[in-house]
């Protein structure tokens, strides 16, 4: 994690981006807060209800006074039980809908990263960040402000009603709340600081998941089950020892306040035993002071919580903070529709990745008139996969310019350009869910019918009639029962329904034998065959009925065979 100056928090750190969701939920908030600081009130009721009844009803053998304040009593419990499950479910509830915001805002901004960005970080930082940091943020925002205000609160009060039974003990109890203090400031930052190596080693655990799930064949096929294994055991033997550190300095935190405590009430009941022996204070009022004691310490942890809470809100918000600070792509939605026929031209393309020094694409120029069929092959690494994503907008080009119609392309809204391109990649997202819902990723409105009608254009038909529960299949529970030739066929399938005038295919026969990428070359241009194709592949071999043919070299394309496209 890089370092941050302190001093420059308030204008690096993403608090308006936090506290905007707060701000347009501030009614609901208002209740809430109004609801916390009731039963706040609430609590420090039963301590003077208990000293009335013993002063004024055990002591005084006054037995309908007992039965009035017991009355009492159990009305306050069951009041501040109600009390309590109302505010629960408004906290939950507006809870869920703040973390829900905040999760929404961070995925609008994510979405917007080109492709880089997000390969830069590993998964199982990028899901720490996501999921721990965002939650301890979204928990200090709302719990944090409850909390303070409920503590400080309870603090006053609790200090007050020993007050009114004795100003002196209130002083010598007041004494004690700078000590306690200043204990828990002394081992907080210790204690958070543990905390923190605790989350980051949860993020190594999570990517350690990650990778061996995702990976899992892999792994089986080279015989490394055993350096899995240990890899798991180091790891854990990491987080035991993390674990173990923050309970020793939590407990080390937690016995000076129960250690003052325990003196504190000592010295309650020997000077209060001596004034109630004195007649100068009630027994009654001793037990109530006896409560108000712990009432008054429990509000220093959680206020002191409050602070350890906002330090490590801090290190969440840097980290979060970093990828706010990740340069976004336009507003998909700024910028003109595409209205005409759908010509690309690309005219001196130079592009390359953020710290490459040498041009990955110095100068390319190619036209595409609509309906054309281009191939374009290469070698690994040429550059063939980032001109597709200079023409998906997930890349910004250097110098030279991206025309569609003779609009360049960054003065068009991206939203509606790429209504109109199907992008089949390398390797085709089958997303989590049923089979329905990934066809209808691109094409949210298609109904069951179109959805078998694409999978039968593709030659899914049988296959689909074979899932014993058919479009409503979980793609998940076909494991590894799904091929390469299918999955390709799948996202011809969606791009299918998309209905798109530019199709651009990246090594779409990577995973065919020759025969089957011939097969499913001819399945190409009997469906796409009135939208404009770019393929970029090495396989170049197994594709016919080319209007252009290049070569991707040292950054140019060559022109492979003759062609009116050039």
């Amino acid at each position: 994690m890089r370092e941050t100056d302190p001093a420059r928090d308030a204008q690096t750190l993403p608090w308006g981006w936090l506290y905007r969701p707060l701000k347009a939920r501030r009614l609901a908030l208002a209740r809430l807060l109004g609801l916390s600081l009731l039963a706040t009130l609430l609590a420090l009721l039963p301590p003077l209800l208990t000293q009335r009844l013993i002063d004024q009803g055990l002591m005084q053998g006054d037995f309908s006074t007992v039965v009035a304040y017991v009355a009492a009593l159990v009305g306050v419990g069951l009041a501040a039980l109600g009390l309590q499950g109302l505010t629960r479910l408004q906290h939950v509830a507006l809870s869920a809908r703040l973390l829900l915001s905040l999760r929404r805002s961070l995925l609008r901004h994510l979405l917007r990263l080109a492709p880089a960005r997000w390969q830069a970080r590993g998964r199982g930082d990028l899901m720490s960040r996501l999921d721990g940091d965002l939650s301890i943020l979204q928990g200090f925002a709302l719990d944090g402000l409850l909390s303070g205000l409920s503590n400080l609160l309870g603090l006053v009060g609790a200090l007050a009603m020993i007050g009114l039974f004795s100003p002196t003990l209130m002083l010598l109890v007041a004494v004690l709340v700078p000590i306690q203090w200043l204990w828990l400031r002394a081992w907080r930052p210790a204690l958070t600081r543990r905390q923190q190596a605790l989350r980051e080693q949860s993020g190594d655990i999570s990517g350690f998941w990650q990778d061996t799930l995702a990976h899992g064949p892999w792994f089986q096929g080279q015989a490394l089950e055993a350096s899995r294994l240990n890899r798991l055991q180091g790891l854990g033997h990491e987080q035991l020892r993390r674990l173990l550190a923050v309970r020793w300095v939590g407990f080390l935190s937690d016995m000076g306040p129960q250690l003052i405590l325990s003196l504190a009430r000592a010295g309650l009941l020997l000077l209060g035993g001596y004034l109630v022996i004195q007649g100068q204070l009630q027994l009654g009022e001793l037990v109530a002071l006896l409560a108000y004691l712990s009432m008054v310490m429990a509000p220093i942890g959680g206020l002191l919580g409050l602070y350890g809470g906002w330090q490590r809100a801090r290190v969440s918000a840097r980290r979060l903070a970093e990828l706010f600070d990740e340069p976004a792509m336009g507003d998909p939605y700024r910028g003109i529709r595409p209205l005409g026929p759908g010509e690309l031209r690309l005219e001196g393309l130079r592009f390359r990745h953020p710290g490459q020094a040498d041009w990955l694409l110095d100068g390319v120029d190619l036209v595409l008139p609509p309906g054309s069929k281009v191939l374009i092959d290469g070698s690994s690494g040429a550059g063939k996969s980032s001109l597709i994503r200079l023409l998906l907008g997930l890349e910004t080009a250097e110098a030279g310019e991206i025309r569609v119609d003779g609009v360049p392309l960054d003065g068009l809204a991206r939203h509606h350009w790429l209504k109109r391109v199907a992008w089949v990649e390398q390797h085709p997202s089958l997303l989590r869910g049923s089979l329905a819902e990934t066809l209808r990723a691109l094409a949210p409105e298609a109904n069951e019918g179109e959805l078998c009608e694409a999978l039968e254009r593709v030659g899914l038909g049988d296959w689909l009639e074979a899932l014993p529960e058919g479009l409503d299949t979980e793609l998940g529970d076909l494991g590894g029962r799904v091929s390469g030739g299918q999955r390709a066929r799948l996202a011809l399938a969606r791009a299918l329904l998309k209905q798109p005038s530019l199709v651009l295919l990246d090594e779409p026969t990577a995973a065919l034998d020759p025969a089957a990428a011939r097969a499913f070359d001819a399945l190409l241009d009997q469906l796409l065959g009135d939208a404009t194709r770019l393929i970029i592949s090495h396989q170049g071999g197994h594709f016919d009925h080319l209007d252009a043919r290049y070569r991707l070299e040292q950054g140019r394309l060559v022109a492979v065979e003759a062609t009116s496209c050039l």
